[in-house]
């Protein structure tokens, strides 16, 4: 296996145990829930019925990266108040 092999299997077991994390944090009320590593930063995306949801979301990845200040985490998870399942833009 080489190293660019290596680090992409290592950023999907990230990417992986982040949705996890924030699937078990949210009750799975994050809908349409896709997380990727993109250059240097965490992007989180989905659509849910309250900004709660979209805290324990950030909480969830917190949660799996600890205090590492060198990544940065873009929550693109839209609030809707009804049925985010028919209203979420993706």
């Amino acid at each position: 296996m080489g190293t660019d092999d290596a680090m992409s299997t290592k950023n999907e077991e990230l990417e992986r145990s982040i949705e996890r994390q924030i699937v078990q944090r949210t009750w799975s009320r994050i809908h349409r829930l896709q997380v990727e590593l993109v250059d240097a930063r965490i992007v989180v995306h989905g659509c849910t019925s309250s900004y709660y949801v979209k805290q324990l979301a950030l909480q969830g990845v917190l949660d799996v990266l600890g205090s590492a200040d060198s990544v940065r985490v873009d929550l693109d998870i839209e609030v809707a108040s009804i049925a985010p399942r028919a209203t979420c833009g993706r």
